[in-house]
Formats: structure tokens, C-alpha cells, sequence
């Protein structure tokens, strides 16, 4: 075989190879390599965790890893959200940070209640009752340097309190510091800032969509069974919850907020960005929304 052909059956071959062990992306629209290095700042636990494998799952036994060193107690039947643990990777990597100290990670309802007592700037509705925030330091980076990145990406919450650290979560996109937290306010009362979030951002057709409600700060609320998927504002398709035979779906308790569930079509047109609409039945104040959009998804 000429030399020239040989080259370029290697390359080929090369090429080929490379393309077979390259690991796939994650479920999400920021996210790291996979890997991260995280320490509960309080406890001591923790080190390297591989929470996504190369072929692009997320065990289980790297969940538990993470409940633990964010200190979800072992009987919980909630836990840390991946999209949390993506987001924290994805700093870490952007940043070239060191460790991920956690000072503050997922607070059960009456934990977080006692410290609202106590005058701490926490707020009702906290994003770490759901599993979706963290106060952090990053080893090598300040923390105003690090608020001032994650406000930039334009996707989470953001608060900086002139110190070493900040919290984080991947609840709605805002930011805020010490003089302008309106903790005092109170203003998710009422259920007035309830949210609806997803457990991955990419999906494909025929995948189920599984979907947790939170900051709700009266139960029970209803949820209607029929909703949208909405595009650049139109409906794409109609939304039919799985969740039971009644119309008007009830939510009496935080489990059953994480346990709403839709099954995309198989015939599907895919886009970037769709939002899942729902609406509200049996409201219990008027202050609530008739309904909310979820964080945008993809469908390829």
C-alpha cells in the first residue's frame, strides 16, 4: 500500500477511535467534566467525586456521595439536585478553582425555620430546602470575583455577602448582597414565588420530563393535569400530567411536588428552548400566579 494511503487509513482509524470514547455531554446547559471536588466545611467530609460517567449517566451511588458531604441526612427522601452539582462543576472548571468548601448545603424545613428565628438572613422559601442551593468558597478564588462570574451566565440565583464565599442556587436567575437580600420582606409569603424546574435540560422524544414545584409555603395546592409546552410563547403541544385520573391534581406535601411527571411524544419537532406550562386549581390565596413557565428545555 502507497505511504500516502496508509497515512490516511491510520487518521481514519484515529479519528474513528476518537470519536467512539468521547464522552458524551450531560443533561444540562452548564455543566463541568463530570468530576468535582467538593468538602463540607463544617463536617470535614468529602473529596473527588465522579457524579457523571463517560457514557453519560449519573449514578446513583455518586448522588449519595453528595447528599452526604451537603449534609442531606440518610433517611431523606429528598436529596441534592443534579443540576446543582453540574452548575458547581461547571465553576470549578471555568474558574480553575480548588476544592468547594460547603458551608451551608441542603436545610430540612425545620432547620431552616430556627435560623429565620434566630434574625439570619434566610429566606422562607430557600432554595436549600429543595436541594438547590449552596453557600460556597472555592479554594483560589474570592468570593466577589465568583458572584460576579455566576451573575454573568445569566441562569441562577446569586448572593454575596463580602466575604470569603457566596450562595449559589438554579432557582430563577437573580442576584442580590447583603443591603438588598428583602429576606425581611417576605415576599415568597403566600406561595406568591412558587417555581417549576426539571430535572435535566435536555431531552429526547419519547423521555419522561420529571418536574419538582418549589418554594411553596402553604400546602396544599392544586395543579391542573392539562398544561403546554410552550415556544417563543406559542403552543408547540398539548401537557397531560401523569399523575393520577383527577383534573385538578392535589399537592399535599413537598414529596408530592417532586413527582410530577410528562411524557414527551415520540413525534416531536425538536427545538431549543421550550418552557412547560402549568396552572394552578383550588388556589389557596389570591396572590398566587394562575400558573408558571418551567426553566427552558431542549428536545433533539
Amino acid at each position: 500500500m502507497p505511504k500516502a494511503s496508509c497515512f490516511s487509513a491510520v487518521t481514519f482509524f484515529l479519528l474513528s477511535s476518537l470519536t467512539v470514547i468521547a464522552a458524551p455531554s450531560g443533561r444540562f446547559f452548564i455543566e463541568g467534566d463530570g468530576k468535582i471536588h467538593l468538602v463540607n466545611k463544617k463536617t470535614g467530609a468529602g473529596g473527588p467525586v465522579t457524579y457523571r460517567t463517560p457514557r453519560g449517566e449519573y449514578p446513583e451511588s455518586a448522588q449519595r456521595r453528595i447528599n452526604q458531604i451537603l449534609g442531606v441526612p440518610p433517611n431523606a427522601s429528598e436529596g441534592i439536585a443534579i443540576r446543582l452539582t453540574a452548575l458547581l462543576d461547571y465553576l470549578q472548571d471555568q474558574l480553575k478553582g480548588g476544592t468547594i468548601k460547603i458551608v451551608s448545603g441542603y436545610r430540612s424545613p425545620t432547620h431552616n425555620e430556627g435560623l429565620r428565628k434566630k434574625g439570619r438572613l434566610v429566606a422562607r422559601t430557600s432554595m436549600h430546602l429543595e436541594g438547590m442551593a449552596a453557600d460556597i468558597e472555592m479554594e483560589g478564588v474570592e468570593g466577589k470575583r465568583l458572584w460576579e462570574f455566576v451573575r454573568g451566565l445569566d441562569c441562577c440565583g446569586a448572593g454575596y455577602y463580602y466575604a470569603k464565599g457566596i450562595h449559589v442556587d438554579v432557582g430563577p436567575n437573580r442576584f442580590w448582597d447583603a443591603s438588598s437580600t428583602k429576606v425581611e420582606q417576605d415576599l415568597g409569603a403566600r406561595n406568591k414565588l412558587i417555581l417549576l424546574r426539571t430535572e435535566w435540560d435536555l431531552y429526547r422524544p419519547g423521555e419522561e420530563v420529571r418536574m419538582t414545584l418549589g418554594r411553596i409555603t402553604d400546602y396544599p395546592i392544586g395543579v391542573r393535569r392539562d398544561g403546554k409546552l410552550i415556544h417563543t410563547g406559542q403552543e408547540v403541544v398539548g401537557v397531560r400530567l401523569e399523575n393520577g385520573l383527577p383534573d385538578c391534581l392535589l399537592i399535599p406535601n413537598r414529596s408530592a411536588a417532586r413527582s410530577l411527571v410528562w411524557k414527551i411524544p415520540n413525534r416531536i419537532a425538536p427545538k431549543e428552548k421550550f418552557r412547560i406550562r402549568i396552572s394552578f386549581c383550588q388556589k389557596r390565596f389570591p396572590e398566587m400566579p394562575e400558573g408558571i413557565d418551567s426553566n427552558p428545555i431542549s428536545i433533539k
